[in-house]
């Protein structure tokens, strides 16, 4: 019976055990598949948030502006096929730039990561142009003739759309890992030709190994790729054969090509967004694309474990000049000359940040649980060797014992001076928890105590410094008054009292007004009003200072919108900033006044041209009476910055602070 109870016993203790160390397990690895997936989406959106303006910069400035249609054939197009085709796979943009890669750290190996894309072009009305959804190759093609006369480069484009139902096993494997310029060296096309499109019948390459046999062999000296291929008669490889198509339009035609490349997007798998399920990311950019011609959205999104990452690059012609920036607000947005939009690229990625941790760490998951499982075993058998059996030969003994000093007679007086003594046990533990509790409460009341007199001392002091300079100036003048000088300085003496006495009292009233906001005394209004019409309004004010000071005033303003708050201390914030910027912006610098309308949030920054504020300053700019130095100053009270701070968080928003790459930038949020 006891070995029977012994074993029931162990049981327990392992089940209590395993599920101790498998628990632990658990929480430990999701904290780290946390950190691990929280790591790989914040360098998703860090590599691919403005994903659009990167093949922008890559393949259509290259030719934007300029007239290459007077020298190649369809090179404008040429381009937007590249940017396209580059945006249909990801990967492979960071397999390229190497430079944009981290040399180490957690999840360093970019290539590894399963990311899929997909881009389109679109012109101002939302019509598609370009897609990389689209199967083609597109290439620089040489005709017969000038293949022929082994011509080496045209600078005409074209494009040879088909059908992947009807590749060859071989052109199958050629464009499946889009390794296409590594495995042919030279491409002939057969079929119907528009001049732009190109219908194919037949697709052929040539062998790039077989090239390359037949160049060594040649030895040394220039050559032409036609010249290898017909002086080596190297055998066409057919990856594409569709003889019935045909195009209503254009000539059947033979054309060459060594310059060529194919977009061919890899098919992506199913997910959700903003409740709706797309079959791919082709699906999700055709449906988007057209919807952001009005200007840049934030659709960045978790959706579960996948993360969307959509982008836009507006082209626009302003000033005589073309721009591409991720902005554009549409041409109700601008009070004058509005830029004349020409064309936006769309690209959005998906990936999965969290498969993408859980692929990383999967060794890391079999070695710590087979740790665990070790722990468990070293745990139980010390268990085993230093408490159960200890305790089970205790019992043993003790029930030996019991068995000869047991008499029924007795039991009633022990269990009751057991259970008095229980009683008195817990009793003094009460106690000594109500004792407890009250010296925590006593510690923390006095340390409360110790903060408000040192707060009180603080601002005393700083009173006491901010008044001695007005009042021991008022007292000097007012000495020189008495003391009769001369009539030509009593007015200049007169008018120096008042200014200072004027500065007093605005220092009071500050520092009145400041107390009430800290203290919780001041009851907020709730207006509607437009925060762009009210910016506008507090620059009014200031225009004439400005323009005296030659200052370049410039404005981002979304479409109108409206805000409820209190409309007098927003206005007073706003003007403490704007009044700090116009301030101390050098003569002929500039000042960027930006307005943002989250989802959520509203965002009202103002950045201007100065020197950069100490690390000392960003952290303490906000403080009572705080000054950068004396000469920054001007001459303020050092309450504005605190005051405004004390406004904005009555609100339920944030004030902040940062140095820019041309000056400093203040911002509240709402």
């Amino acid at each position: 019976m006891r070995r029977r109870n012994r074993v029931r016993s162990m049981t327990a203790i392992t089940r209590l055990l395993a599920i101790a160390v498998l628990g632990t397990w658990l929480v430990s690895m999701y904290c780290v598949t946390s950190i691990a997936a929280e790591y790989a989406a914040a360098r998703y959106l860090t590599e691919y948030h403005d994903f659009a303006s990167v093949l922008s910069t890559r393949s259509l400035q290259r030719w934007l502006g300029r007239e290459f249609s007077e020298i190649y054939e369809n090179y404008d197009r040429n381009r937007m096929w590249e940017a396209v085709d580059s945006g249909s796979s990801a990967g492979s943009f960071h397999n390229i730039n190497m430079e944009t890669r981290e040399g180490g750290g957690f999840l360093p190996r970019l290539d590894r990561d399963e990311v899929y894309s997909a881009a389109a072009i679109y012109d101002p009305e939302g019509k598609l142009l370009e897609c990389s959804w689209r199967d083609y190759f597109y290439f620089e093609y040489l005709t017969e003739e000038q293949w022929q006369n082994r011509e080496e480069r045209s600078g005409n484009h074209a494009r040879a759309l088909f059908d992947r139902e009807k590749m060859t096993e071989a052109g199958r494997a050629i464009v499946a890992d889009s390794s296409l310029t590594f495995d042919a060296s030279a491409m002939r096309f057969t079929g119907t030709f528009d001049g732009v499109d190109l219908t194919p019948c037949k697709i052929e390459c040539i062998d790039w190994d077989a090239f390359q046999e037949a160049l060594f062999s040649r030895g040394s000296g220039e050559y032409t790729v036609p010249g290898v291929v017909e002086d080596n008669a190297l055998t066409w490889i057919t990856i594409y054969e569709d003889p019935e198509a045909t195009a209503p339009d254009g000539e059947r035609v033979t054309l060459y090509s060594d310059w060529f490349d194919v977009c061919y997007n890899q098919p992506a798998p199913a997910f959700s967004y903003g409740g709706s399920t797309y079959e791919n990311v082709s699906a999700l950019t055709a449906e988007l694309g057209p919807k952001l011609a009005d200007g840049l959205q934030d659709l960045t999104r978790y959706e579960g474990m996948d993360l969307l990452i959509p982008s836009v690059n507006y082209c626009t012609d302003f000033d005589g000049q073309t721009h591409y920036s991720p902005y554009f607000y549409g041409e109700e947005s601008y009070e004058e000359e509005a830029p004349q939009l020409r064309f936006y690229t769309v690209s959005i990625i998906y990936c999965s940040p969290w498969r993408t941790a859980f692929r990383e760490l999967r060794n890391v998951y079999l070695v710590t649980f087979a740790l665990a499982l070790v722990l468990l075993l070293i745990v139980r058998s010390q268990i085993k060797k230093r408490l159960v059996q200890p305790v089970a030969e205790i019992v043993q003994a003790m029930g030996d014992q019991w068995k000869k000093v047991y008499r029924p007679d007795h039991v009633p007086a022990l269990w009751g001076e057991a259970e008095g003594l229980a009683k008195a046990f817990d009793a003094e533990q009460d106690w000594r928890h109500i004792r407890i509790n009250e010296i925590n409460r006593l510690t923390t009341a006095l340390e409360y105590a110790k903060a408000a007199e040192q707060n009180r001392r603080q601002m005393t002091s700083n009173i006491a410094h901010e008044l001695k300079t007005p009042l021991a100036v008022i007292h000097s003048y007012a000495e020189g008054l008495k003391e009769h000088i001369a009539e030509e300085k009593r007015e200049k003496y007169v008018d120096v009292i008042l200014a200072e006495a004027e500065r007093t009292d605005a220092l009071v009233l500050e520092m009145l007004d400041l107390s009430r906001l800290e203290a919780g005394k001041v009851k907020l209004s709730r207006d509607e009003f437009s925060l762009i019409d009210l910016t506008r309004a507090v620059f009014e004010k200031l225009e004439r200072t400005a323009q005296a000071r030659n200052l370049q005033i410039e404005y981002q303003f979304p479409p109108p919108f409206t805000i409820t708050a209190d409309e007098g201390r927003i206005a007073q914030v706003i003007e403490n900033f704007a009044s700090n910027a116009v301030k101390y912006t050098p003569e002929g610098g500039r000042i960027m006044v930006c307005i943002q309308n989250g989802r959520d949030t509203v965002s009202f920054s103002i950045a201007n041209e100065s020197a950069p504020l100490p690390e000392e300053a960003l952290e303490r700019i906000w403080d009572t009476f705080y000054r950068v130095d004396e000469a920054r100053s001007g001459g303020g009270t050092g309450l504005g910055l605190a005051i405004a701070k004390s406004i904005v968080e009555l609100h339920g928003g944030r004030c902040s602070v940062r140095n820019t790459d041309w000056g400093v930038e203040f911002r509240f949020t709402l």
